[in-house]
């Protein structure tokens, strides 16, 4: 009898054992295989990021070159000699190029899918991470810039021009790649005494300065996003396998 009882209870217990290996193999499979589903989604996120931050990387760099272009068309405003014989239409077309300034508008649609979803605990990079993070303060320095810089040009810059020249006349440097038009204006012919008494008067000058600090500050955040950007995507890439 006891030996019958003995043998029962070591069947029970190798059943036991049998039966908690059969759970632990199983978990074991589950967590291999929940995990498995996180590193692919790892990387489908990782492809993700990386095309919009190359969009992103293309887009600032041209909305960079405009407000490049602005700012030197400015500096040559600002140290234009009217001792010296000139063009009118010189004039005209850099007031164009004043005129003609951009806006990084940066794409977030993944960024903000990737933090609303808790998905970014996924990204294993914890550099990564934190850079990722800092994605949404780097625009903000550089929106506060593009508000004071657009409030300035609205409320300064066109008004003061209209007083001495034709803005009209800025209309054909104006045109770009990015906002095709089918109509230009023509410009209209102005003495040239009132090109170089708008360039000789203080207002005039001042409205320029204050305008080349609005758009230097845009454009140097616009350099600190742009390294941001670039660092972000090399450990985006050095991530993906």
């Amino acid at each position: 009898m006891e030996n019958k009882t003995s043998k029962y209870f070591k069947y029970a217990i190798g059943e036991v054992v049998l039966v908690v290996i059969g759970i632990l193999i199983a978990l074991q499979i589950n967590n291999w295989n929940q995990h498995k589903k996180e590193l692919e989604k790892e990387q489908q996120i990782l492809l993700s990021l990386k095309e919009e931050f190359q969009q992103n990387i293309n887009e600032l760099e041209f909305d960079h070159n405009i407000n490049l272009s602005c700012i030197n068309a400015i500096v040559t405003l600002l140290n234009f000699d009217t001792n010296q014989d000139f063009e009118t239409k010189t004039i005209d077309s850099l007031i164009g190029q004043i005129f003609n300034f951009a806006t990084f508008d940066a794409r977030l649609g993944v960024m903000n899918d990737v933090i609303s979803s808790g998905n970014l605990q996924l990204i294993r990079d914890s550099k990564l991470r934190y850079a990722l993070n800092q994605w949404t303060g780097e625009l903000g320095d550089y929106a506060e810039d593009v508000i004071i810089r657009r409030e300035y040009w609205i409320n300064n810059v066109p008004s003061i021009i209209n007083k001495y020249i034709p803005i009209r006349n800025a209309d054909a440097s104006m045109d770009r790649e990015d906002y095709k038009r089918d109509i230009l204006i023509k410009p209209i012919q102005v003495p040239k005494s009132y090109y170089i008494e708008f360039l000789n008067k203080m207002e005039v000058d001042n409205m320029f300065f204050d305008y080349y600090m609005n758009q230097s500050f845009v454009t140097i955040n616009e350099d600190q996003i742009m390294n941001y950007l670039e660092n972000t995507l090399t450990l985006i890439e050095a991530n993906i396998e």
